[in-house]
């Protein structure tokens, strides 16, 4: 009886397993859509390896990191990597004490990409002292982005040729390669393709499989929240049309509601809420979407801005609307136009079936892009209306500041019209092509300047090509100080971190030598526990007297003169940051760190101070 049960278990498991395998399509007796799947991963990986190169992909090759592309978030991303490896293991899995010590943050809030981060902290004993995962990761995102993007294409052609080159089409989209190497998480794309591409194809099955949609919304919060918006608004699409189109009525919204579970759960086992209810952050409406986006050139660079297309010329905006950067290019903007023509003229009556069909996807797409705008509507500089949101709204709005990123479904949606619509050009497949060939190639030539600059950047990188200054320079104090000491411990207002993005290097070395520091550099932290963090930290100078076993980074304290009276300490202005340690050098270390240069000892912090 007993062994009747196992086996009876084992049955219902592999059964379980078969219908996973088959609902995400990795059943390998498909040969077709292998085929297309592979043919579009490959093209990806071309792209990749075009404007990047090998390179990043070597785990030991620190450089490009280490120094910042574009601004410094992927030196912070790869701080946070470093210190999460270095802090012993904890739950929720993807919390490092030494990030923020002494109570420690999720990598979640570095950006540092936390199935990545747990994956390789397991594997870490085996690894060497210096990993870089992140040119791996951007690599597989552009593999994956084309590998749906073919099966997304592949649901109305059948010609392989055109599969692959509308992959192509989504692997040079401006958006994804904007974001390569600058937002290393939000290069993950791909996970808006998949979920249309199962939207699109499971909605047609009889049997309408809503498995694949949680496998990417708890892939989606393991890699960055703000996809989440994205595949839920897209498996809301499909449970809404499964509710009035197939008549189920509880089906969808109970697969609604345990996918949510799900991806609840595997966000707590990663530390995604570790901040508690501390997610909301400063700049929502600022960092939203203008109108003129989609025909608006102009990026991040890092001297500024950098216009993507040899046609256009930059076009206004208002404040942070940079960071909504959504240009489609010549190629992809002409070719929809083209392929709303032909749909005009020869596919009227199936398009309005398509619109009164696909509802869901419309209504989700549409509530995206109008959350997108923030709370005003801009067209270049010009205001045109608020959106009266009230504040409570706004809050709960903030967890998702740069809401400019939402107009990325629309983006991807576009390409998806055109090569659609110029698909129904021609009977014949090779005409098809031919066109559609015609129209990548613009593309390609309207934002070539961008793409050849990020390859000449890659391919011939250096320390002195780098397109992030150091703002810590590497005076061997820091080194040697922090080798010697627990942690870095910084002591300023809460709301005001001393050296601004600079913490971001002194982290960073920190994780290098398996150290903690308190500073916050994180995208969310909570203000309650830094605030904690300040008070005990100042109560240990201003009562105790003492500085203890710690690398202090400190503005105007009081009392800081009786410490270094005591004759157990030692402070110095290095690179011009005020600074405190236990006595650890010799007048002749200090005397040899003082000719190199942006060094001074303090012994009279008093005078120091009125100076």
């Amino acid at each position: 009886m007993f062994y009747a049960r196992i086996r009876d278990i084992i049955n219902r498991i592999n059964i379980f397993i078969r219908k996973v395998v088959s609902a995400i399509n990795l059943n390998i007796k498909s040969n077709e859509r292998f085929k297309t799947a592979a043919i579009g991963a490959a093209v990806g990986f071309v792209v990749f390896l075009l404007i990047y190169g090998f390179a990043p992909l070597n785990p030991l090759n620190e450089n490009f990191v280490l120094t910042g592309y574009l601004e410094k978030d992927v030196a912070q991303h790869y701080a946070g990597w470093k210190l999460f490896r270095n802090s012993p293991w904890q739950f929720p899995l993807g919390v490092g004490e030494h990030i923020e010590q002494p109570y420690g943050n999720s990598v979640s809030y570095t950006d540092s990409i936390p199935l990545f981060a747990i994956f390789f902290k397991a594997l870490s004993p085996v690894l060497p002292h210096t990993f870089q995962y992140f040119g791996l990761f951007v690599a597989l995102c552009f593999v994956f982005q084309g590998a749906f993007a073919a099966l997304l294409v592949s649901l109305f052609s059948d010609c392989p040729f055109f599969c692959g080159i509308g992959s192509a089409l989504f692997c040079f989209a401006p958006v994804l390669v904007e974001r390569a190497f600058r937002h290393c998480a939000l290069t993950a794309q791909f996970l808006i393709v998949a979920a249309l591409y199962y939207y699109f194809k499971n909605r047609k099955a009889a049997d309408k499989s809503y498995i694949p949609f949680y496998i990417i919304n708890a892939a989606a919060i393991t890699i960055h929240p703000y996809f989440l918006p994205f595949t839920f608004a897209i498996m809301f699409a499909f449970a809404l049309e499964d509710f009035f189109l197939a008549k189920n009525r509880w089906k969808p919204w109970a697969h609604i509601a345990l996918s949510i579970a799900l991806t609840l759960a595997v966000g707590y086992v990663t530390g995604a809420f570790f901040s508690g209810d501390i997610l909301a952050a400063t700049g929502y409406g600022y960092f939203s979407l203008n109108l003129n986006s989609f025909f608006n050139p102009v990026s991040v660079e890092f001297t500024g801005e950098h216009n993507w297309s040899k046609v256009l010329g930059d076009r206004p905006y208002f404040g942070g609307q940079i960071e909504g950067f959504n240009y489609l290019g010549i190629g992809v903007t002409a070719a929809a136009a083209a392929a709303f023509c032909i749909i005009i003229a020869k596919e009227r009556k199936s398009a309005v079936h398509f619109v009164k069909n696909r509802f869901g996807l419309i209504f989700s797409a549409c509530c995206l892009a109008v959350f997108s705008l923030g709370d005003a509507v801009y067209y270049g500089g010009l205001k045109l209306f608020d959106i009266p949101y009230p504040d409570a709204l706004k809050q709960i709005f903030g967890m998702f500041r740069a809401t400019g990123r939402f107009g990325w479904i629309v983006h991807y949606l576009i390409i998806l019209f055109a090569l659609y619509g110029i698909s129904r050009l021609f009977a014949d497949k090779k005409l098809v092509f031919a066109v559609m060939t015609v129209f990548f190639a613009v593309q390609l030539f309207d934002i070539s300047d961008v793409l050849l600059e990020k390859h000449e950047y890659f391919y011939n990188f250096s320390a002195d090509n780098r397109q992030c200054e150091e703002l810590i320079p590497q005076h061997p104090f820091w080194a040697q100080t922090i080798q010697q000491t627990d942690s870095v411990v910084e002591i300023c207002d809460v709301h005001r971190p001393l050296f601004g993005n600079g913490m971001i290097d002194l982290a960073s070395m920190c994780g290098e030598y398996g150290k903690g520091i308190n500073s916050n550099f994180c995208a969310r932290f909570n203000y309650v526990q830094r605030q904690r963090r300040v008070e005990t930290h100042s109560y240990i100078f201003r009562e105790l007297k003492e500085c203890r076993n710690h690398l202090f980074i400190m503005d105007n304290l009081n009392n800081a003169q009786a410490i270094l009276e005591n004759g157990t300490s030692q402070a110095f202005v290095v690179d011009g940051q005020l600074v405190m340690i236990p006595t650890l050098y010799t007048d002749e270390q200090i005397a040899e760190f003082t000719a190199m240069g942006n060094f001074e000892q303090v012994t009279d912090y008093a005078a120091y101070m009125t100076e």
